[in-house]
């Protein structure tokens, strides 16, 4: 499987394209988004295992909804029912997926502690006190070197868990790979395409801002599902589809493409 190496602009197409598919079945696609996320917050509300079954959630549904992106991007019929196609496939190295996330997060968590020691946990107890913006923009003016070099190592780790983590449930899912290949090949699609990644992340960041302002949450319901569907699109223009067991992957060192993506 090759990697591609896309330039900058493609990051705008990942938006458009992913409205698109919205577009093709809107009210699915919303509906399903919502149920979704609906299904996480229930999830982490169980007393005790709450978290636990968070973590083991958010791979499988995350796969499911890539399912509805597919049968959108081929016009098929799309079904309620898609959402639980992670319980029906490739379902072990998917929530393996989910306990390499909650791995990751306490490795950060641990790194952020052991660097900002005291220091950091003062720090922490004073945001969680005050909603005062002043207290908290004082308290981190006088927060020592030691606490802006974890939030640093901590905010970095985060960053490198998500691009190692993002595209690997959709490869375990359609493509079939283990999740460790399917970890190295989220992490290298990433950084191949850091310019158009970029670019994408600054549009969404935008356009959270913007849909922030409409009253009810209305903005973050429609900004939900455009996510998703983004992100499908620029899996599939990363990664070549493949529904059977994949061989290893193959970077590509060709001339970055310019063409259309789903």
């Amino acid at each position: 499987m090759e990697i591609q190496k896309l330039n900058a602009a493609r990051g705008w197409t990942w938006v458009k394209q992913g409205y698109q598919l919205i577009m093709r079945s809107p009210i699915l696609s919303i509906t399903t988004a919502l149920i979704g996320a609906m299904a996480l917050l229930m999830a982490m509300m169980v007393p005790m295992v709450g978290p636990l079954l968070l973590i083991v959630l958010i791979p499988l549904l995350l796969a499911g909804y890539m399912r509805i992106c597919r049968a959108l991007e081929e016009d098929e019929e799309v079904e309620l029912t898609d959402l639980l196609a992670g319980f029906k496939k490739n379902t072990p190295g998917l929530i393996s997926l989910g306990a390499f996330l909650m791995l990751g997060m306490l490795f950060a968590s641990s790194v952020m502690v052991f660097v900002g020691g005291e220091d950091l946990s003062t720090l922490m107890q004073q945001v969680q006190a005050s909603e005062d913006p002043q207290v908290l923009v004082e308290a981190f003016g006088s927060a020592g070197g030691s606490v802006a070099l974890a939030i640093l190592l901590g905010f970095s780790l985060v960053i490198a868990l998500v691009m190692a983590w993002q595209y690997a449930p959709i490869l375990v899912f359609f493509s079939g790979l283990t999740p460790f290949a399917a970890i190295q090949a989220s992490f290298t699609g990433t950084v191949r395409n850091i310019l158009p990644y970029t670019v994408y992340s600054l549009i969404m960041q935008v356009l959270a801002l913007l849909l922030g302002i409409l009253p009810f949450g209305i903005g973050m319901i429609l900004l939900l599902p455009l996510g998703l569907t983004s992100l499908y699109v620029s899996y599939r223009n990363i990664f070549p589809w493949l529904d059977a067991p994949i061989t290893p992957v193959v970077v590509d060192h060709s001339t970055p493409n310019n063409d259309g993506a789903a």
